[in-house]
């Protein structure tokens, strides 16, 4: 098995104190429930991320890790990965009515979307620039960079 020399990971997340449209309350978008809850997935997932990738280069598995994670003033529409910047795993979230329960087990009905489920599609760039595969990792590798280098802030 080969196992890559480094991992450079860079997240965009959206900003802790933006207004999303979702998740939320269904009956109450005014209910800040489930934007903490978001909020703290959020903080134990990338901790946790950094974590493993701390371990990866702890256990001498790769000799370089990075996480740069950053903030951004946008609502997610879409799940997407940059792997090697030449291939995508892209997918749109779907919003959806659905039960949800709270710490202290209350279940209310959220707005939420469909992020674990999402499906996603596959695109791979190759030596024709103008293929479909490679004119669209090239547009969401621009699209990643414009946002990451414009528009986000530290985290």
């Amino acid at each position: 098995m080969h196992l890559p020399q480094r991992i450079t990971l860079r997240m965009l997340l959206p900003d802790a104190g933006l207004e999303l449209p979702y998740p939320r309350v269904k009956d109450d978008p005014s209910d800040p429930r489930l934007r903490e809850r978001l909020r703290t997935i959020t903080e134990s997932h990338t901790a946790s991320l950094q974590g493993a990738l701390k371990d990866l280069q702890t256990e001498e598995l790769v000799s370089s890790a990075d996480l740069q994670v950053r903030q951004t003033p946008l609502t997610p529409t879409f799940k997407l990965y940059l792997l090697n910047g030449v291939e995508v795993l892209h997918g749109m979230y779907e919003v959806i009515k659905r039960p949800m329960e709270l710490e202290a087990g209350e279940v209310i009905t959220a707005l939420d979307v469909l992020g674990l489920g999402a499906t996603l599609t596959h695109h791979v760039e190759d030596a024709d620039p103008t293929s479909p595969g490679s004119v669209f990792v090239d547009s969401m590798r621009q699209w990643f960079d414009s946002v990451w280098n414009l528009l986000s802030t530290d985290a």
